[in-house]
Formats: C-alpha cells, sequence, structure tokens
C-alpha cells in the first residue's frame, strides 16, 4: 500500500473545511436559540476524526481489526432436534415380558413402599403374581425337560436317592483309599517341624496312623535340630536350608515327594491338617501333576465329571454363536462322548 504524502492530506482536511464554510452560508442563525423550525445546523465546525484521534499518529497506516469468527457450541450444547429426542428415547419392552418386568416391576414397588395405599400395594401384587406366575411355569416346563433328557439330568452324575448318594460315596472312598496306596509307592511326605510346636506333635500322631493305613513313608525335618517329644519319629533330619528354598513358613508343613522324579515337590499345606485332607490333598495335587491317570482319579470322585470340557469351548466361532441349534448340538454331543467315556 502507497503512503498519501503529507502535503497532500493537509490539502484534503482544507478542502474538507472549505466546503463545509460555504455549507453554511445562506442559512438562517436562530433568534436567541429559538428554532423556526428548520434543520439546526451547527455555528461551528466539529473537528474531524482525524483531529479528534490525532494522538494515535498516522492511523490511517493500522491494521484492519478483523472480527473474530462466531465460535460454534459443541453438538451436545444444541437443543436436540425432534429426531433426536425421539432417537434418545428409552427402548420399549412388551408388556408384562422379562424384560418389562426387570425396568419397571421395582418402579411399582418402591411407590407401594413410600406411599402404601390400597391402590398402589394392590397394584404391585398383581404384577408380582403375573411374575410368580411365570417363573412357576418355567420352572414346571423346565422339570419336564430335564426328566426327558438324561444329559441335563443331574440324577446321571450324582443319585437324588439317599441310599443313591450314600452307595456313591462309599463307593469314592473306596477309590480314594485305593489311590492313596498307590501313590504312597511312589511317593513319600516331608515333615517339617520344631520342638516347641503344639501342632507338629498332633500332626506327628496323625502321619503314623496315614503311614499304618496307606503306607506313606514319612521324612522328619527338625528345624531347630532337634527331636519332638517323646521322639515319635527317632530317625529325623536336621533341616540344611530345604525349609528355606521350599518356603516354610509356619509348622507343621508338609511337602509330596516323589523320588526319582526330577526331585519332584508338590506343597500339601502349612497348618495342622487332618488324614482325610492330607489324602485328599495329595491326590488331588498328584492328579493335576500327572501322576494319577483319569481312570483311577475319576473312581475318587463323588459325582461323575460329565462337564463341557474347555476343547468344545474353544472351537466354538461367532456363526456357532448366532445359530442356537448348532450350538446346543455341540454341547450336547460333547456331554455324550463323556457319558460314553465313563462307561454310561
Amino acid at each position: 500500500m502507497k503512503r498519501i504524502p503529507a502535503i497532500l492530506t493537509l490539502a484534503l482536511s482544507a478542502l474538507d473545511i472549505g466546503v463545509l464554510a460555504h455549507a453554511d452560508e445562506g442559512m438562517e442563525q436562530p433568534f436567541f436559540g429559538v428554532s423556526d423550525g428548520r434543520v439546526n445546523v451547527p455555528t461551528q465546525l466539529q473537528p474531524s476524526a482525524f483531529y479528534r484521534q490525532k494522538e494515535r499518529g498516522w492511523f490511517w497506516y493500522e491494521t484492519p481489526v478483523e472480527e473474530e469468527p462466531e465460535i460454534e457450541l459443541p453438538s451436545e450444547t444444541k437443543p436436540l432436534k425432534q429426531e433426536q429426542m425421539e432417537q434418545k428415547k428409552l427402548p420399549t419392552f412388551k408388556p408384562l415380558s422379562s424384560e418389562w418386568f426387570r425396568a419397571n416391576l421395582t418402579k411399582y414397588r418402591d411407590r407401594a413402599v413410600d406411599d402404601p395405599t390400597p391402590e398402589n400395594v394392590s397394584r404391585y401384587l398383581y404384577l408380582q403374581r403375573v411374575m410368580l406366575d411365570k417363573a412357576e411355569r418355567f420352572t414346571d416346563v423346565t422339570k419336564q425337560v430335564v426328566m426327558a433328557d438324561p444329559i441335563l439330568d443331574e440324577n446321571g452324575r450324582r443319585p437324588i436317592a439317599t441310599f443313591g448318594a450314600n452307595a456313591l460315596d462309599e463307593q469314592a472312598e473306596l477309590g480314594m483309599a485305593k489311590v492313596a496306596k498307590q501313590l504312597a509307592k511312589e511317593a513319600g511326605l516331608w515333615f517339617f517341624y520344631s520342638s516347641t510346636c503344639t501342632f507338629c506333635i498332633k500332626e506327628a500322631g496323625v502321619l503314623k496312623g496315614l503311614a499304618n493305613a496307606y503306607g506313606f513313608k514319612i521324612l522328619p525335618i527338625a528345624l531347630d535340630g532337634l527331636p519332638l517329644p517323646d521322639n515319635p519319629f527317632p530317625n529325623f533330619t536336621v533341616d540344611n536350608g530345604q525349609g528355606k528354598k521350599l518356603g516354610v513358613d509356619t509348622t507343621p508343613a508338609l511337602f509330596l515327594v516323589k523320588p526319582g522324579n526330577n526331585g519332584d515337590v508338590i506343597q500339601i499345606g502349612q497348618g495342622l491338617l487332618s488324614g482325610d485332607d492330607i489324602v485328599k490333598r495329595a491326590v488331588v495335587l498328584g492328579y493335576r501333576r500327572g501322576w494319577i491317570d483319569d481312570s483311577d482319579y475319576n473312581g475318587t470322585l463323588k459325582a461323575k465329571p460329565i462337564t463341557v470340557d474347555q476343547t468344545t469351548l474353544q472351537t466354538l466361532n461367532d456363526d456357532d454363536l448366532n445359530r442356537p441349534d448348532v450350538l446346543v448340538s455341540k454341547i450336547k454331543e460333547n456331554l455324550r462322548a463323556q457319558q460314553r467315556k465313563l462307561g454310561q
């Protein structure tokens, strides 16, 4: 932008004053301040904008101030249109359906509790009656389906009749004793104790009984290097760091050890345990370690292990989940295969 010479600026200002002076000629002045109704023209020239703002200097060189654009409010602060309001409405459910009861029954209940008028209480009780009737019909059909399907019938896993359940319990106890004796031939028990530990004295008597009943070999290890009172295990050994290595924090502490298998050691427990607990833990943990096969282990259970295995669950895909008949068919076939495997 070219600069305007100062002389030219002054000339333009003088011309502006002259024009205003000539415009004032020929116009009558008001008589002692009384107007004749015509336009009142000021007797003195008003200074131009330039002179009124002379302190600002050559203001025509200033950069014009740009108006700030109007900031648009976020969409969430805008008023919602009718269509948006309709989209935000809560979903509607079929009247008296399960979804409807989950969404509305508590409202009727709270209303009846907060304002227990006969009308409010009656409304809630009648709605509750409808829900209970629906649940009863569902229960009745469930019983019919279970009785007609041996895979769903829990009687196939464990007898419902008391004498049948007792018979299965006896069978499981015999299976447990059988597996414990087999395990005792291959594994022994390390018994960490302290001579001043009262629980260790009691545990020593329990271990003596297990040794007699199942043949478990017991290796007593004295953490303080001293024998127990009455010396029930005269052939004890002194701890040489084994307890610290195995993480023994409390006495008595028991470990199941299988010699000749790279020193395989399984912690049975720390603290006083009964003989039954020691045997059950040894069998379960031995099975998990692979020392006991499936057939022998299943004989120790009080309910047949007919459950959907992880292999079947991992083979299910999105298409199966979208086709209920296919999904149920795969689950049913898996359970039938397990029944056949158990000789059912």
